[in-house]
């Protein structure tokens, strides 16, 4: 029977295809990945509940999308790409109980490996995770990591220097045997890490679940939007659409006089149409005088009904026509 570390090394690859059944398929691969896939999390974040989150996210999202993930080709390998994803989200740093790594399973010596990785970054963990731990490649590494094998290799070698630094049994170690050093010392880092996983038919479940309620989330917020833009169209009246009427009922706000003295008027007196101002047409309107209610001497608007005055150039008492500034 093969060891823990073999286990979790074989579960890199797979060997053998998927049943036809697309539900006997997706069973077969949780069983075959999760706990693996668990492990790899809890190296990669430090903390054991962030690691079984990210993988039943991971199956949670595969399983929505089952048949594009089995037309891929590698089913395994978009899987864990999703975990690593999760499980290196920055966001769960701002969590109080995220900021420091918990206390692993094993010697005070695996506890030391772990800080020391977990203070590498993001990239250089994943990248010395799959190649080291898993036993990928230099090609397969950059294939899973997205970007070039250079790229993978510059990260592979600044990483284990990074580790050497911060780890001194690393440093002291022959430099042609570090990297079977740092790939024997992850796998048994990994493989001493108790996980458990929930069955696979709850993990379709909760999937299905979760679909269900985005979808009436999706369907309610948009009845909501639809209902309140059709009140907003039938409650708002916009100018364009205000009738002629309503329009000309609307006083104009302006400070210039609505009838200039000598223009057209209709009032009596005004000797039908009236000529402008400056003409020596038109009757001449005289200003009459009245008294109010105090008995002071009150000067009425003179050429009757519709006419007004221009405004006053000094404050006065009594209004002033324009006649007598001729």
């Amino acid at each position: 029977m093969p060891g823990p570390v073999e286990d979790f090394v074989r579960s890199a690859r797979r060997t053998t295809a998927l049943p036809d059944d697309p539900v006997a398929a997706f069973d077969e691969l949780y069983l075959w990945q999760a706990r693996a896939l668990t492990r790899q999390a809890l190296l990669l974040c430090g903390h054991r509940r962030v690691a079984e989150r990210a993988v039943r996210w991971a199956f949670h999202q595969a399983w929505q999308h089952w048949p594009k993930v089995l037309a891929g080709g590698d089913p395994t390998r978009t899987v864990r790409a999703t975990v690593y994803d999760y499980a290196l989200s920055p966001w769960h740093q701002f969590h109080p109980r995220h900021r420091r790594p918990e206390v692993c399973r094993g010697s005070s010596a695996d506890s030391a490996v772990l800080e020391a990785f977990l203070e590498l970054p993001r990239s250089y963990r994943a990248a010395l995770l799959l190649h080291y731990g898993l036993g990928l490649t230099l090609t397969e590494t950059a294939a899973e990591a997205e970007c070039s094998t250079e790229a993978a290799a510059g990260r592979i070698a600044h990483g284990r220097a990074a580790l050497e630094e911060s780890w001194p049994p690393l440093a002291r170690s022959p430099r042609r045997r570090r990297g079977a050093v740092l790939a024997g010392t992850l796998r048994e880092l990994a493989a001493a890490q108790p996980v458990r996983s929930v069955p696979a038919q709850l993990v379709r479940g909760g999937s299905a679940r979760t679909t269900r309620l985005w979808t009436r989330a999706s369907v309610g917020l948009t009845a909501a939007v639809a209902a309140a833009t059709t009140f907003t169209l039938l409650t708002t009246q916009t100018g364009g659409s205000a009738p002629a009427q309503d329009r000309e009922r609307v006083p104009r706000v302006t400070f210039a006089p609505a009838m200039f003295p000598g223009g057209p008027a209709t009032g009596p007196g005004t000797g039908g149409t009236g000529a402008g101002i400056g003409t020596g047409t038109g009757a001449r309107s005289t200003p009459t005088t009245g008294r109010d209610s105090a008995g002071s001497s009150v000067r009425a608007p003179a050429g009757g009904a519709g006419q007004a005055y221009l405004p006053q150039l000094r404050s006065t008492n009594t209004r002033g026509h324009l006649r007598d500034l001729r």
